[in-house]
């Protein structure tokens, strides 16, 4: 929060997207390696790092609040949580998560968001990170932020995301910093310089790259590949890579095939997005 509004006064944020949630990428992270998901979520609440009542995290919800304060601070921008619509990672098993770590990929909940002419794309969901990427290395209780921007380009900020003592380093420090504050009679200062809101749209409305893994038949998904008009290419034994996919077509191939699907990340086709005037640059400080 203080490198963004440090940092980036001067600068005009393009996209942020992180792992911003300990608990379920250390389960993940398990998960890669062969652990099932209860026994990933077992370990996890034994360590300390996941609550006797686990739903925030592995719904997404905790992540999705995290956006929503990221959005304010990059965008200057409200969103709201059905606006985010997070998907958690209660549906994934081992099989999964090794097979794409397997062929290239590790799976991420990744919390986005990201500016595109006049609208705002955002999502909280599981997606396919490429192995040569930076966020795929994040693992265990690992959190990382990358930010995008014109100025200063990509940045990555990590740490760690879960445990006693990192959580009550990062609450003391908050408390101490107000408390500073409060003396000191300073006040939150918002440079809003944005008349307009920007359209907010999750990244699942847009045709993207995904991520296959099922136990289906090459000759299956080639079928509904032709007949729903998208490409298709045999990753492995039960993994495939599905490109164009848009959301009606992902709907109709999860109705007839037992798949999994995972977005790919960085595959949205932006060509398909109608571009509008860019409004002007927000900056936020306090």
């Amino acid at each position: 929060m203080r490198t963004l509004t440090d940092s980036y006064v001067t600068d005009n944020v393009q996209a942020v997207s992180g792992i911003i949630n300990g608990t379920a990428n250390y389960m993940l992270s398990a998960m890669a390696t062969g652990q099932s998901y209860e026994q990933a979520l077992a370990t996890a609440q034994a360590a300390g790092y996941a609550e006797a009542d686990p739903t925030n995290d592995v719904a997404g919800i905790d992540a999705a609040y995290k956006l929503m304060i990221l959005s304010r601070f990059a965008f200057g921008q409200e969103l709201s949580l059905p606006q985010i619509a997070p998907t958690g990672i209660t549906h994934l098993s081992a099989s999964v998560c090794r097979l794409a770590a397997e062929n290239g990929w590790q799976i991420k909940l990744l919390a986005q968001i990201q500016r595109h002419g006049s609208g705002l794309y955002c999502r909280v969901a599981p997606v396919a990170v490429p192995v040569d990427q930076p966020l795929s290395q994040i693992n265990g209780v690992q959190n990382a932020v990358a930010v995008q921007s014109e100025a200063i380009g990509t940045s990555l900020y990590t740490g760690p995301g879960a445990g006693s003592t990192a959580t009550a380093n990062s609450v003391l420090n908050d408390v101490l910093v107000a408390a500073k504050h409060l003396i000191n009679g300073y006040r939150m200062i918002r440079n809003q310089k944005r008349s307009v809101s920007l359209t907010v749209t999750r990244f699942d409305q847009l045709p993207q790259t995904y991520l296959g893994i099922g136990p289906v038949a090459p000759e299956a998904v080639k079928y509904y590949a032709n007949e729903a008009d998208f490409s298709v290419k045999t990753i492995a034994d039960d993994c495939y890579q599905i490109t164009g996919l848009s959301a009606v077509k992902r709907k109709k191939l999860r109705t007839n095939l037992p798949l999994t699907l995972i977005p790919i990340a960085g595959t949205t086709d932006w060509k398909q997005v109608t571009e509008n005037s860019i409004t002007s640059p927000i900056n936020v400080a306090i």
